[in-house]
């Protein structure tokens, strides 16, 4: 028996079959049109946060930088260091990177310093903006406000000291850096935020003065093992001027100390300490020739490893007492000062170090630590805040201020922060702050 007419019937089931079809290719096209979507996303997303870092290197390296520090980029030239240059420091001071040429980033406001990327205008990378400060790399001192207020003070900034446990403290060590920076890449835009500190060093000093040989200081001399501020102005005398930087009590043109930070005026290992008449020297004792008295070597002095000084002097600013004026930052000379390199009319700050002989003749003034290998001899008008140290390698003399005017002023504050003004930056914190 035939049914009905089922003539067509074959061709609506083509036809539901084909739009069934079409279907499911068309959701698998979206499906994978949105996952190689979300893929490319995703990609430019890791490529927002690796821009991000590059940037937080930038900063890391611009703080790293002697201050001033020129260089010509994009069309300019300009000062490529980022500092606070308040001494010791500007608890409001905020720095901002422009993604712009030389000349056209906006006008900073008050406390706020304002600079250009040095990277190559014909490949920027996009962690910054051209005139948005909130998109620029923003660098500011680590903060807690401690007492509510809302205002930044010197006492509420987060310092960092290697030698305390926690580290992180508001009294010793160097400021922390919080560099903020927002990468971008496409329609993705990732943003980080680090912390930095100078190279975490933990200063040991024993004395204004310590030799490991014998010391001539005949000549018209001073040498203070009293804690001087970092402000002491240059050519402060001893006894008369250099007691306005100390917190100690004076009496008759002599110190007694108060503060546990003092130390020793002049220190040897046993070794004689040869003074005259005109010779002024002060400090908890003024002069310990004890022969149970210790020598630091310099790892020892900025108490950190052999290794770790030999990293610092491989990167040092200075070889040569000549190089320039002022002698800002690490100067590191092989062999002697003397005869052609001498220290003639040179001023200078952070760390002096030298394998050989220093000899100087002219003024000079030094803030920070000078460490001497061989023998130091100081035959005109020297005035170092900080601390001097010389190992000696003559029996009869290591240490000569015979014939000279020096004064050597221990600091605890210059030794700190000369020391570190010119080492490299490290990171100590990092975490993401934001995405899209």
């Amino acid at each position: 028996m035939v049914l009905g007419n089922q003539k067509g019937s074959g061709l609506v089931l083509a036809i539901l079959i084909i739009v069934a079809l079409f279907v499911l290719g068309s959701s698998l096209a979206f499906l994978t049109r949105t996952d190689v979507n979300i893929s490319k996303h995703q990609t430019q997303g890791v490529e927002a946060l690796y821009v991000a870092e590059a940037g937080v290197e930038e900063a890391v390296e611009r703080l790293a930088l002697t201050w001033p520090t020129d260089v010509t980029a994009n069309g300019g030239t300009f000062n490529a260091a980022i500092r606070d240059t308040a001494v010791p420091f500007n608890p409001d001071w905020h720095a901002r990177v422009f993604l712009c040429r030389p000349g056209l980033a906006p006008a900073a406001g008050e406390n706020e310093y304002h600079t250009v990327t040095v990277q190559n205008a014909s490949d920027w990378l996009t962690y910054s903006a051209a005139s948005d400060p909130d998109l620029a790399i923003n660098i500011e001192h680590k903060w807690e406000d401690r007492n509510g207020d809302g205002t930044r003070q010197a006492t509420e900034i987060v310092r960092y000291d290697a030698s305390k446990v926690p580290p992180q403290n508001f009294t010793t060590g160097d400021v922390v850096e919080v560099i903020t920076v927002t990468g971008e890449k496409a329609t993705a835009r990732r943003q980080v935020r680090a912390e930095v500190t100078r190279y975490p060093l933990n200063v040991n000093a024993k004395a204004a003065l310590l030799s490991d040989g014998p010391v001539d200081l005949k000549g018209n001399v001073g040498v203070c093992g009293h804690d001087h501020d970092l402000l002491t102005e240059v050519y402060s005398d001893i006894p008369h001027d250099c007691r306005d930087y100390v917190d100690c009590t004076h009496q008759n043109n002599s110190t007694t100390c108060v503060p546990a930070g003092c130390l020793c005026g002049t220190m040897t290992t046993g070794d004689i300490i040869d003074s005259g008449h005109s010779t002024n020297l002060f400090g908890s004792p003024a002069t310990n020739t004890d022969s149970t008295n210790t020598f630091y070597t310099l790892a020892q002095t900025l108490g950190i490893t052999q290794a770790e000084v030999d990293e610092i002097l491989a990167q040092a600013d200075w070889h040569s007492a000549n190089d320039a004026d002022p002698l800002d930052g690490i100067t590191y000379i092989e062999g002697d000062a003397s005869d052609t390199d001498k220290f003639n009319d040179v001023d200078g700050s952070g760390l002096l170090y030298v394998t050989g002989d220093m000899e100087v003749t002219g003024n000079f003034t030094w803030k920070g630590l000078i460490y001497v290998e061989g023998d130091l001899a100081i035959k005109g008008t020297a005035w170092v805040l900080g601390a001097i140290v010389v190992k000696g390698d003559t029996y009869a003399e290591a240490v000569n201020f015979g014939a000279g005017t020096p004064t050597v002023l221990y600091s605890s504050e210059a030794l700190d922060f000369y020391l570190k003004q010119n080492l490299k930056y490290v990171k100590i914190a990092w975490k993401e702050t934001g995405g899209l």
